[in-house]
């Protein structure tokens, strides 16, 4: 096939299924994904794997690009993309599925299975009822041509099975290490359903075939499927790609994690103003661990070069929503102000806080080490634009009780109505200018002019606070003190 990858290429793949909305167990496996195709300058492969009809959501499939757009997890080729080795839709690969089905019935590797659902549920009770392993027992394994033409005309189109070998399935996990599978555990499993569909067994390895997928990265729940899929690749004369299982994630009060047990939709996690780095860098600790133990925070290409296999552990690990929202207060933090401005910007509540240009640059500036999402951005301006009520008439209250306050906020204002330059720096060093003349320092002189304008002894910084309230606004919240404090 013309573009193919050339030989020895690393190429990974993230297959969701488009029933739902993509959760955070999900992102991590695209994670890892993603960072190892990067470190390894591979491809990363968005392949859909929609062939659950019944499960199957119309939009789930745009919602699960946009999230990884969002997080910032770019595929080489997919759906909307393309590539030398599409469709990239699963549904659109079914008539390559049953043609490798053809070609294993063929070399003798599967056959026709006729069982009904009947038969199937009644040697499923033997099995149980003695103990035992279910597993097919082989009825139709070695019927004779007239007995499988009897038989389709009897019941159908049969389903179509793997004749599964009697020797042990052996992988080598690179997380895990050598893991042995007895094939009298796995029997005969269904490749074909009677209505044509194939099998999630089948249709994996057929696309990760033809993708040249040399790596699956995946959740340790898929090992049980591991040793099937490994006699298909072995079946279809095709190389078998490198495993590697990450850890389970537990939920935080134990279990595995899904969208039941807590886990957040990628979705909910935009809508409340996470960092999107924030979400990859904290997904890929879950399982790895950074070569310096003291640094956990790490931009997206930062951890692409340093995520390798020998650090990802086989123990489960344990999601903590916490630890989360600290990692997304680290990553804006790390950002310019003027982005973080841009993050918040459409979040204010305007009706509230009427905070444009210079004001808003301000008051974000002021409040920026206090976010750990940007949908906060509210709750915190609510320090600079505190509702009337009890707090306010304390601040009063305390600044009528003590007259050198009352000095210290009058001077203050005074000056402050001369300052040309309304910027905190300017306005940082005009209150200090008024503490040195007036023998005021530290908290007696900055919880008067803090009582005032916010009605709170401790805050932000000072100089922010003014600049984001304007001259207009802190000389009037400032009168009213003074007026509201007389004897």
């Amino acid at each position: 096939m013309a573009g193919q990858p050339p030989p020895g290429s690393i190429r990974t793949r993230f297959a969701p299924s488009p029933t739902g909305a993509l959760h955070l167990g999900n992102v991590r496996v695209a994670v890892f994904n993603w960072l190892f195709a990067r470190r390894h300058e591979g491809q990363f492969i968005l392949r859909v794997e929609d062939t659950d009809v019944e499960r199957h959501r119309g939009e789930a499939e745009a919602s699960i690009a946009a999230d990884l757009k969002w997080l910032g997890l770019n595929w080489d080729e997919g759906p909307d993309t393309g590539g030398p080795c599409g469709p990239y839709r699963q549904s659109e690969a079914q008539e390559l599925h049953r043609e490798a089905v053809d070609r294993l019935q063929r070399k003798g590797a599967a056959y026709p299975c006729f069982c009904n659902e009947e038969e199937l549920a009644q040697d499923r009770i033997v099995d149980e009822s003695g103990g035992e392993v279910h597993r097919y027992p082989g009825r139709c394994r070695d019927l004779p041509a007239e007995g499988r033409a009897e038989l389709r005309a009897e019941r159908g189109s049969p389903a179509v099975r793997f004749r599964t070998p009697d020797d042990p399935v052996e992988i080598l996990d690179e997380v895990r290490g050598p893991i042995h599978f007895n094939t009298d555990d796995i029997g005969d499993f269904i490749l074909l359903r009677r209505d044509g569909r194939p099998t999630y067994n089948l249709a994996v390895v057929v696309d990760d075939i033809r993708m040249h997928i040399s790596h699956v990265i995946r959740g340790a729940g898929h090992l049980s499927n591991t040793p099937k899929q490994v006699l298909l690749f072995q079946a279809l004369g095709a190389p078998v790609p490198s495993f590697i299982h990450l850890p389970t994630v537990l939920a935080p009060e134990g279990g595995k994690l899904s969208k039941r047990s807590g886990a957040s939709a990628v979705g909910e996690l935009r809508a409340e103003g996470y960092h999107p780095h924030a979400v990859v860098n904290y997904v890929s600790l879950l399982g790895w661990s950074p070569p310096d133990d003291e640094e956990e925070v790490f931009a997206p290409e930062e951890l692409a070069r340093l995520v390798d296999v020998s650090r990802i552990g086989a123990s489960d690990t344990t999601y903590d929503p916490d630890k989360l929202r600290w990692m997304s207060a680290q990553h804006i933090a790390r950002m310019e102000l003027d982005e973080v401005v841009g993050a918040v910007s459409d979040r204010v509540d305007r009706a509230r806080f009427p905070l444009e240009g210079d004001t808003l640059r301000f008051a974000v500036d002021a409040l920026r080490s206090r976010l750990s999402t940007f949908g906060e951005i509210n709750e915190h301006l609510e320090l600079l634009f505190p509702t009337p009520g009890a707090e306010w008439d304390a601040a009063r209250e305390e600044l009528r009780q003590d007259p050198k306050a009352r000095e210290v906020l009058r001077e203050v204002r005074d000056r402050l109505r001369d300052v040309e330059q309304w910027t905190p720096d300017e306005l940082g060093r005009t209150v200090r200018a008024v503490g040195k003349e007036l023998g005021a320092r530290g908290p007696s002189l900055f919880h008067p002019v803090r009582l005032a304008l916010t009605s709170q002894r401790s805050g932000p910084d000072l100089g922010k606070v003014l600049a984001a309230l304007g001259p207009e606004e802190a000389i009037v919240r400032m009168n009213r003190a003074l007026e509201s404090s007389k004897l």
